[in-house]
């Protein structure tokens, strides 16, 4: 079972207080209960948002969008209970403007200590189809070799994180990086050779716009993008077939990913050779 993984990025409730609360906690076991037990005697409503917390900081976040409307207290005196949680560091209350609150407070957007953005799917699934538009079938090459580069720099990225040796042997697990960054619900199986697997997506972002589109189009960007990836982690050459696809009618999209293998071809011996 999947369960979707929602970013709070606005909050809209016409007729509604709405309100951002970024807490700042010490790293410590039984903070969050201690918070919201404190938010919750409030009478607030905690709407959507994320806790931020590695096991070697001393201090996380807490930040989520609340609905104030009915609180027992004012913002002043709401901030000040607040504080008074032990386990509190800073608390920060954003008011919002006509029931409609925008996250203002977290900036910038991080993925593995790297500066990232948020891309909606069907954003990117419509400046594809622009280039297609546009290029006609030379767009092709343009996201294949683009996703490639991305797939090679996302594989050098964890290299330098985990090590090489770590990455290769945790391969299942490092591709299932695919689905917690949303291209699609990911499913892996290794094949005869350790370099080489089996990789089934399902509701892959790609296809999926292809087939709303009744585009008989195969995935051209997350193909490039898993060559590239491989590649990179191996520092050989590697062939990915998409052999079933979504906007052809299959259930899912799987792909076979192999090292593509160097046939060097055998010299005639020489006279003295064979002497």
């Amino acid at each position: 079972m999947r369960y979707p993984k929602d970013l709070a990025v606005w909050e809209y409730a016409p007729g509604r207080k709405l309100a951002q609360i970024v807490f700042s906690l010490k790293n410590v076991k039984g903070a969050l209960a201690q918070v919201s037990t404190a938010v919750s005697e409030s009478d607030i409503n905690m709407l959507s948002g994320f806790e931020s917390a590695t096991s070697a900081s001393k201090v996380g976040t807490w930040s989520f969008f609340a609905d104030i409307t009915d609180a027992r207290d004012d913002v002043e005196s709401l901030r000040k209970k607040l504080l008074a949680v032990p386990v509190v560091v800073g608390v920060e209350i954003l008011l919002a403007e006509d029931g409609f609150m925008v996250d203002t407070q977290h900036f910038p957007v991080r993925f593995s200590n790297r500066r990232a953005l948020i891309l909606r799917t069907d954003a990117l699934s419509e400046m594809v189809s622009h280039m297609w538009s546009v290029f006609g079938s030379g767009a092709a090459t343009i996201i294949d070799q683009m996703a490639e580069s991305m797939g090679r720099y996302t594989a050098q990225e964890m290299i330098e994180d985990f090590g090489k040796e770590f990455v290769v042997n945790a391969l299942e697990e490092v591709l299932q990086t695919y689905s917690a960054l949303g291209y699609a619900d990911i499913g892996i199986v290794r094949r005869e050779s350790s370099e080489s697997v089996s990789v089934h997506a399902r509701e892959l972002f790609e296809c999926e716009a292809n087939a709303r589109n009744n585009l008989r189009r195969k995935s051209i960007f997350f193909r490039g993008h898993l060559r590239g990836f491989m590649s990179a982690i191996f520092q050989a050459d590697f062939e990915v077939t998409e052999v079933q696809c979504r906007a052809e009618g299959d259930d899912a999209c799987t792909f076979l990913v192999a090292r593509v293998e160097s046939i060097v071809p055998r010299m005639p011996l020489s006279s003295e050779e064979k002497a």
